[in-house]
């Protein structure tokens, strides 16, 4: 299902699966090294993360709200910005270590590999318990379904070099390839190509 805009409970809920999803997350693992503080810190980012979406991006949610999908417009990247602006302060200052590295992490991303009018997958995850069961697969396909209709192009950024095979398998390809390496983080750069699917 597609939503307009998550309300607020539903924001701390998806944030709180977020931080189980992402626990393992190479930028959050390199980020927050202590699991017990990334979980806590994960929660509030993606509280921030997602509010940052919310009525401006494209929303997939299954019905039962097991997993999102959110569609960004690439030229609309997320910015340090919008993390310093939180009205959280308390978020800041606590984890004012974690966030700098988490941005830092990211700083590296180039969205202009993208071409024009492509919206990204950023993010997508899927409940702990409910992972393993295609609901990931089901919200990214529902977006394609949708979306490269409407002339849009479709796209992604992969640390996790464990997740590019799943991408490839629905339709994207690599187009460049980085890697950090004082932080030792890959970067996969994908697009999806209906041809290859």
């Amino acid at each position: 299902m597609i939503k307009k805009k998550l309300t607020r409970k539903e924001l701390e809920y998806f944030a709180r699966m977020a931080a189980e999803s992402y626990a393992e997350d190479p930028v959050h693992s390199y980020a927050t090294k202590s699991e017990k503080l990334r979980k806590k810190f994960l929660y509030h980012f993606m509280i921030e993360r997602l509010s940052s979406s919310n009525g401006k991006d494209r929303i997939y949610a299954d019905d039962d709200n097991r997993g999102i999908c959110i569609w960004r417009e690439a030229k609309n990247e997320y910015t340090a910005l919008e993390f310093l602006m939180c009205p959280n302060w308390v978020f800041l200052v606590v984890y004012l270590v974690s966030t700098a590295r988490t941005l830092v992490a990211y700083s590296h991303l180039d969205v202009k590999v993208f071409p024009e009018n492509t919206l990204l997958i950023s993010p997508v995850f899927v409940d702990k318990a409910h992972q393993g069961k295609g609901i990931a697969t089901s919200l990214i396909r529902q977006g394609i379904e949708d979306l490269v209709p409407q002339g849009y192009q479709l796209g992604l950024e992969a640390q996790n070099p464990d997740n590019v095979a799943f991408y490839e398998k629905l339709g994207f390809k690599t187009i460049r390839h980085d890697f950090w390496k004082r932080e030792n983080i890959h970067n996969y750069y994908m697009i999806y190509s209906p041809d290859e699917n």
